[in-house]
């Protein structure tokens, strides 16, 4: 195969374009133009250590995140010689790991921090072709121009930015002519993996500023007198209010939260604030609202990310297969058992995430089996005496009434509190009909994408009806309900009160909550937080309390008992 590159070297063309890949054959082209040396490799553009150690700085968001996907790379490549490396958008290495031995070999190509690899330097490589052609590559061994290199195999993979922006590579390279299996994949993935894990970041990073933002907002309306009228309410225009945030974390399953309301904000803002710790954490809410995206949130945004996230529903599985489910069996643990036996839940789960769905459900004895796997961090498979470690966090969430349980006697006490060290409660949809704005748009796009779709618009009526619902089935509902209108939709790109659903539009009209009533709800809500806030501020001070709200005290006397608040 060298012979090949030896004769397109000697402007034999004709003999090479078909038996060589397009980027390959355009790589050795743009080589050729630029005078490349294919004989030797040149200590071209090598950073000195101050330069070197400046453009770490500049690049440290994205070796942060990119360290420990590398090292969970090389830990699936730990058989073989290989070096990873991973380039800035201008070719410079910023960061290698791989085998000792094989990293010693490399060095004398300078495959080392610092070194430039754009192709105009090194000539066909992974990190400098792949800038170039803005695409996955297997750069085989004989392909690299520069003879030197020829004794790697390598394949690199672009990363981009969440605005599409490349911003660099990751490279795998190994010795050519070994066997290499799913290295490309491997490679792909790991990208992948570093720009999920970006967004993430860039995410949270927009979520932090915005919340500070609100905050600020809440302490400006708090502290001025125009916040609150002389009248009875609060006059807040809803869409200048609030801030829409969204979430992306993971392609594997769709964990986007999406809303503007000040309970989606508060939701948001204790699932950060969870990921520091690996506390047991309960989530309770009505079916359709989103527990299970807050629990991916969760782990997606830990220092368990990277290991697996494992359910299991309570409710869908017969009670008495829920231990064998969670803990697994051996061969011949019980009549049926599966020939091997089965590795539970807890197993499959090792030190990544399981999450405990409709726990409410779980059968009472199990309950018990469950506590005691909490409390001492170890399990055994059924019909076996060997001891596991649970190095698992617990996220359960429910629809159900865990304390009304407890009193009647249906979930134990001592896993009641046990898994409800983090407790977040997810309101039902007709409580942040707001998040509407943001839910609605969202499954629209998504959908169309999903079908093949042209873009559709939302006309204002149809968002009017869909805040006048009262989503019985939550979020899940609204999604369905969209669904059901862009699928039967007939070309048309905005989509109308006469593509909704019989039921919804007779809901509608007969619903007894106005869009009217939502809004003067919300504002009501955000007056009592504000009168709440004052008086902590004052010490329960009445007198204190209506000048720093700008109201006279008998007014504020009035809106404390119409709005059920207890002076602190």
């Amino acid at each position: 195969m060298a012979s090949l590159l030896a004769s397109f070297i000697h402007g034999n063309d004709a003999r090479v374009i078909n038996k060589v890949p397009s980027p390959i054959f355009q790589s050795w082209k743009r080589c050729r133009g630029l005078n490349v040396n294919h004989e030797q490799l040149f200590q071209d553009d090598i950073l000195p250590s101050n330069r070197l150690n400046e453009l770490l700085g500049k690049s440290e968001q994205l070796i942060r995140t990119a360290k420990p996907i590398l090292q969970h790379i090389f830990s699936l490549l730990r058989r073989g010689k290989y070096q990873i490396l991973l380039s800035n958008n201008e070719g410079y290495i910023l960061e290698t790991l791989g085998d000792p031995s094989f990293v010693n070999k490399t060095k004398k190509i300078f495959l080392t921090p610092g070194v430039n690899w754009r192709e105009n330097l090194k000539g066909t490589n992974g990190i400098g072709t792949v800038l170039i052609e803005q695409m996955p590559l297997a750069i085989p061994g004989w392909t690299h121009y520069s003879q030197p290199v020829s004794f790697l195999d390598c394949w690199a993979s672009p990363i981009s930015a969440s605005d599409g922006n490349l911003i660099g590579v990751l490279n795998i390279s190994g010795e050519a002519g070994a066997t290499h299996n799913h290295v490309m994949e491997i490679t792909t993935l790991g990208a992948a993996m570093i720009e999920q894990s970006l967004a993430i970041a860039e995410m949270q990073a927009k979520f932090n500023l915005s919340k500070r933002d609100l905050d600020a907002l809440g302490k400006t309306l708090l502290h001025s007198k125009a916040s609150i009228s002389k009248g009875d309410s609060i006059k807040t225009e809803q869409h200048n209010f609030f801030v829409p945030i969204s979430f992306n974390h993971t392609a594997e399953c769709e964990t986007q939260w999406h809303g503007r309301s000040p309970k989606t904000h508060s939701i948001l803002d204790i699932a950060m604030r969870a990921t520091r710790t690996d506390s047991t954490v309960l989530i309770q809410g009505e079916s359709g609202t989103g527990k299970e995206i807050i629990a991916r949130t969760i782990h997606n945004s830990s220092a368990r990310k990277e290991k697996p996230f494992v359910t299991l529903n309570c409710a869908a599985i017969p009670h008495n297969l829920v231990e064998s489910e969670l803990f697994g069996y051996t061969d011949g643990a019980f009549t049926g058992a599966k020939r091997g036996g089965q590795t539970g839940k807890f197993e499959l789960a090792g030190s990544g995430t399981i999450f405990l769905d409709e726990i409410g459900d779980m059968p009472f004895h199990v309950q018990a089996s469950l506590l005691r796997v909490l409390q001492q961090k170890e399990f055994y498979r059924i019909g076996d005496n060997k001891c596991h470690a649970m190095n698992a966090r617990v996220i359960a969430a429910t629809n159900q009434d865990l304390c009304q349980m407890v009193q009647q006697g249906k979930f134990r006490l001592d896993l009641y509190y046990r898994l409800k060290v983090i407790s977040i409660e997810i309101p039902p949809l007709r409580e942040r009909i707001e998040d509407i704005w943001d839910l609605a748009p969202y499954f629209v796009e998504k959908l169309c994408k999903k079908f093949s779709f042209p873009r559709m618009d939302i006309s204002p009526e149809l968002f009017h009806h869909l805040a006048n619902y009262q989503w019985p089935g939550n979020v899940r509902q609204l999604e369905n309900c969209i669904e059901n209108m862009i699928a039967l939709s007939t070309g048309t790109s905005t989509l109308t009160v006469a593509d909704l659903p019989i039921e919804y539009t007779t809901n509608c009209q007969s619903s007894g909550t106005s869009l009217e009533n939502q809004i003067s709800q919300q504002s009501a809500n955000l007056e009592k937080k504000l009168i709440i806030q004052a008086l902590e501020d004052v010490n329960g001070n009445i007198a204190a309390a209506a000048r720093k709200l700008g109201i006279g005290r008998t007014t504020l006397y009035r809106k404390l008992d119409k709005l059920h608040i207890v002076i602190p």
